[in-house]
């Protein structure tokens, strides 16, 4: 049990830091997400550090040393949400606009994304979009 443990560990570690490679659903091209700076590792909270350090020097004035701490966790969480948004925008297909956590949220809406994306692009081609049939899941009676 523990090696298998280890080994799951190292296997993570590995894809980690090579980065996520998989094919969208949408066109079917191979996508490559390149690692970020980890939340937690040093190089995150070194980002954080120094943009504490030029907030409170912006407002010495009124805060003095109190600002060092007063500014480390709006920092923290700004950067967290801005790591998070990245992440978030890096998901959708260039190509197809195919955005898996819209469509975890709302199928129908990221199917209409989808569709817009492709109609334009055969509008492009100078083609006409095939319309699609209805769902068989569908209530229309």
């Amino acid at each position: 049990m523990g090696l298998t443990k280890s080994l799951s560990k190292s296997l993570w570690r590995q894809i980690e830091q090579a980065g996520f490679n998989f094919y969208c659903v949408g066109c079917n091209r191979q996508r490559r997400l390149s690692a970020p700076a980890k939340i937690g590792s040093g190089q995150f909270y070194f980002h954080i550090l120094i943009a504490t350090a030029f907030a409170s020097i912006l407002t010495w004035k009124w805060m003095e040393w109190k600002g060092l701490v007063a500014w480390f966790i709006p920092m923290a969480i700004a950067f967290e949400g801005i790591y998070r948004l990245r992440m978030r925008a890096a998901l959708v297909c260039p190509d197809c606009q195919f955005d898996p956590i819209l469509y975890l949220v709302d199928r129908k809406k990221a199917v209409h994304q989808v569709e817009a994306a492709w109609r334009q692009r055969f509008e492009l081609k100078g083609f006409q979009y095939p319309e699609r049939k209805p769902d068989r899941n569908s209530k229309t009676a």
